[in-house]
């Protein structure tokens, strides 16, 4: 090994052990500049999945119609042949065979609400045991209102404490803006 490359692996060393320091603008805005790189290429690893999953859920929910038409179409030829069954015997209700079970099954009815209208007759026939009341406390306009204390939301015109709220106060957040 010649006295050139011994000279540039001991520099190589020294930088591994000194941790890189940022001590002047300019090696702040290569930092930035390292940052924007970064960003954009998250958003363009993004855009590239993103494109691949779009191609994908295209192409499952192509094959997923094909499989459901096909599923629908045995269950078709399946509820005629129980239905043929039933007509040759009132009472059929359901049938085992090697791979599953096809059987009638008694339904519950099933109710459709127009809420409005609904909750109108409720009020209408002085039925509010019947009626929900959803109670939350307006947080904007507490924040309004009070004034905040030592950690304590206080009514400004009695001085009372109002119970249920503590107030974390919070340092300075540092925050990288990057040039678009």
């Amino acid at each position: 090994m010649n006295e050139y490359a011994e000279k540039f692996n001991e520099y190589q060393e020294q930088q591994e052990q000194q941790p890189f320091v940022i001590d002047d603008d300019g090696k702040a805005d290569w930092a930035l500049r390292k940052i924007k790189h970064a960003q954009d290429k998250k958003e363009e690893l993004s855009n590239f999945v993103q494109a691949e999953m779009d191609k994908l859920e295209q192409y499952q929910a192509q094959e997923q119609k094909k499989l459901d038409d096909e599923i629908e179409r045995m269950q078709g030829y399946l509820s005629t042949y129980a239905m043929q069954k039933r007509e040759n015997d009132p009472k059929f209700k359901s049938q085992s065979l090697p791979h599953g079970r096809i059987k009638f099954v008694k339904q519950q009815p099933k109710y459709h609400y127009d809420d409005k209208v609904l909750l109108e007759s409720l009020k209408k026939a002085e039925r509010s045991d019947l009626i929900k009341i959803k109670e939350a406390p307006d947080k904007a306009t507490l924040k309004k209102v009070f004034v905040p204390n030592d950690g304590k939301l206080i009514d400004p015109d009695t001085g009372e404490v109002v119970d249920g709220v503590t107030i974390e106060e919070r340092e300075e957040a540092f925050k990288v803006e990057v040039d678009k």
